[in-house]
């Protein structure tokens, strides 16, 4: 009985390996992505001397789509060219940090748009890993939220839409459903950091912002 058992269990386990390919296929590629922005400023300028009362760091949503060409190299590894665009919002605060302020919030936008190059390798047939670096424009609108003792908010600052160069680095680990259908795990590191400038009380100040991502996509392969 055991004997027969181990073989239903063999044959069952051939069948199910069977719908898995060795490669992923090359073709046009779509994706879209959900995740956790983690947002961490850092003061300077007139902001400097009060960043003890400010919020250290944000964590919100984050969505993006991907569009771009999947190359296998072979039946393991290969290459991914792909446009993606992400929108993101990170939410912080800060209470009892300062005589000036009971407490501060922080609403962080921030738009991504980048062209990428991910080179992803295989070791089985169900997972893979990969790597990538990707460039191109971010932009960024945070505002800061100061509340006086008493509860009164007199001002805020920040505000505006700026944004600069952005070159995340993108690893992650995947799971292939099948030649065409890809679950992916990852993350999205920003090697440049926005120095985003402003004004507080008429005196000059910046933030310099980096946005890490950690996110769940699927991909589609035609």
């Amino acid at each position: 009985m055991k004997k027969i058992i181990l073989g239903l269990a063999i044959i069952a386990g051939g069948g199910l390996f069977s719908f898995l390919p060795a490669a992923q296929n090359s073709g046009l590629l779509l994706g879209v992505n959900v995740g956790v922005p983690i947002t961490s400023p850092s003061y300077g300028g007139a902001l400097n001397s009060m960043k003890s009362g400010l919020p250290s760091n944000g964590i919100g949503w984050a969505a993006s789509i991907d569009i771009g060409y999947k190359q296998a190299l072979s039946n393991n590894m290969g290459l991914k060219y792909y446009l993606e665009y992400n929108y993101n919002a990170s939410y912080g605060n800060k209470e009892g940090g300062s005589v000036m302020f009971s407490k501060v919030k922080a609403d962080i936008k921030q738009q991504l748009i980048t062209l990428n190059v991910d080179y992803y390798f295989n070791p089985t047939d169900l997972f893979g890993v990969y790597v990538g670096l990707g460039v191109g424009y971010q932009t960024f609108k945070p505002t800061w939220t100061p509340t006086m003792a008493g509860g009164v908010t007199t001002m805020t600052f920040g505000g505006e839409n700026k944004g600069g160069l952005a070159v995340p680095l993108n690893l992650g680990l995947t799971f292939n459903v099948n030649e065409s259908n890809q679950i992916l795990i990852g993350a999205k590191i920003p090697l440049v950091a926005y120095d985003y400038k402003t004004t507080v009380l008429t005196q000059a100040a910046n933030v310099k912002l980096s946005t890490y991502i950690v996110q769940v996509g699927y991909n589609y392969t035609f």
